[in-house]
């Protein structure tokens, strides 16, 4: 059995994963996580806030217009899965770019959270998450791996010019647990009414549309549920034979 959460720890809890098996992320890379938590506020024990988001990367190939420094157009980003405006729980989205690039720290204040660029080569991204002054809370870094080419199949014919075309998307769908949050925090993120985020100026809100894995965690977590639950029968009754 997995130790007890302390208070005020955010826990990642990633598509698949039970939230017993998550562990708490607050990476001291570029500065995520360098401000304490308040450990002054009131806490509303035995409570959980879960706020889904989803992160990751969009890339197009450009074609006709691509030279050997600038094949591709991509967009990294932050959002919630149904397109909703995340700026009562997240102050600022902070993204760190290749060094390579032109100002590579990006800083985001409001959505769309998201950076678009052009370039040739892949690599990984960080996104540090602050969250609003009244959740007290440190901030979290997330790394979202930069793609520009399709994964094929080991085996698969070699794509055509007309698969080159569609976007490469490389999405991860995550929940944020904010294990027993302020009070006054807690309050008030349940009393907002979720508005839609600003439309994307790359059209990413297009491309990607609505996302809402909650049924299909619930049906994983059930199946682990009656796995374990099988699991200990047959342990026990192998315990008693020996």
């Amino acid at each position: 059995m997995p130790p007890p959460v302390p208070a005020g720890r955010i826990l990642r809890r990633a598509t698949g994963d039970p939230p017993s098996r998550i562990m708490a992320e607050t990476e001291k890379k570029e500065g995520a996580g360098s401000e304490p938590a308040d450990d002054n506020m009131k806490r509303k024990r035995g409570s959980e806030l879960v706020v889904p988001i989803c992160y990751g990367t969009c890339s197009y190939w450009l074609g006709k217009k691509a030279d050997e420094y600038h094949s591709h157009k991509w967009t990294v980003y932050l959002r919630e899965p149904t397109n909703g405006d995340l700026s009562h729980v997240i102050s600022k989205v902070v993204f760190n770019l290749h060094p390579s690039f032109k100002e590579p720290v990006r800083t985001l204040e409001k959505p769309p959270y998201e950076v678009t660029e052009t370039g040739w080569g892949e690599f990984e991204i960080g996104i540090t998450v602050h969250f609003a002054p009244d959740c007290g809370e440190k901030s979290i870094y997330l790394l979202a791996p930069l793609k520009l080419h399709h994964e094929a199949e080991p085996g698969a014919p070699k794509p055509e010019k007309k698969d080159l075309k569609r976007p490469v998307v490389k999405e991860k769908y995550e929940e944020l647990v904010f294990h027993e949050p302020d009070e006054d925090f807690l309050k008030r993120v349940k009393a907002h009414k979720m508005k839609p985020a600003p439309v994307s100026p790359s059209g990413l809100t297009a491309v990607l549309g609505k996302r809402d894995d909650r049924d299909e965690l619930l049906k994983i977590a059930t199946a682990r549920k009656v796995v374990a639950e099988r699991t200990a029968v047959l342990k026990a009754q192998i315990d008693a034979l020996t």
